[in-house]
């Protein structure tokens, strides 16, 4: 009696046979293929629309920012001509020092500084709205108030190349003259030095934005150089109209 007792509790404490393995893991599988078939390219579809979203906003502020002289330095700079400032920025946009920043920042509610744009507000400031509004903003390398921007920034930070357009057969090409701003119909003089003499009403030129890897200042305004980037994360041709 006690020895079948035995057997009948070894018999129960048994494991799955190999078949019963084989038909879990096949079960398993099959649930996990319909689970990726359905839920992956939702995913994707959500990855690539926060992506197309970020590009855009990034656009967008570009081309407010090329068609706005703000006060101080830059209407003086300018003569208060936006497209004049637009050729700058394209023409200078590799130079060490004059790139092209992009990002977001806190702004303090109300306290405006000279160029018209909001006092930084620290990180120590915890409510939106209340405390601080987040502000996009472009500036150039060059900018005094960019440095402190970024005790404030919120996000990533990005920088932009800026290369002229120009004809070539029925349709543009980028030139191959980083620097210089020519007549796109008939290249020669360049006007770089001398936008209010540009003689077209639009400029045309390719923007490559990319992602900086860090946004310590002293990185950006010592080893920084846009030069060593060659692999935009997106590129868009855009247009400023005098």
């Amino acid at each position: 009696m006690t020895t079948n007792t035995s057997k009948n509790f070894n018999d129960a404490k048994a494991g799955f046979t190999l078949v019963e393995v084989v038909i879990a893991l096949g079960i398993l599988v099959v649930m996990i293929t319909g689970f990726m078939a359905v839920f992956g390219p939702a995913a994707r579809t959500i990855k690539k629309t926060l992506s197309t979203d970020e590009a855009s906003r990034l656009q967008a502020t570009l081309e407010l920012e090329l068609r706005t002289v703000r006060e101080g330095r830059e209407r003086r700079r300018y003569q208060g001509d936006p497209f004049q400032k637009a050729i700058d920025w394209i023409a200078q946009s590799e130079e060490q020092g004059e790139t092209v920043i992009i990002y977001k920042y806190r702004g303090i509610p109300g306290q405006f500084r000279n160029d018209g744009t909001l006092e930084p507000a620290d990180r120590t400031l915890a409510i939106a709205g209340r405390d601080f509004l987040v502000q996009p903003m472009v500036r150039r390398l060059s900018d005094p108030l960019f440095e402190e921007d970024l005790q404030g920034v919120e996000g990533r930070v990005f920088f932009v190349k800026l290369r002229q357009l120009v004809f070539e057969g029925r349709g543009l090409r980028v030139s191959e003259e980083p620097g210089s701003i020519i007549d796109p119909n008939v290249p020669g003089q360049d006007f770089a030095q001398s936008p209010e003499t540009y003689p077209e009403a639009v400029i045309a030129f390719e923007a490559e934005y990319y992602s900086l890897p860090t946004t310590t200042f002293a990185y950006l305004s010592g080893a920084f150089d846009p030069n060593n980037f060659t692999r935009p994360i997106f590129s868009r041709n855009l247009v400023v109209r005098r």
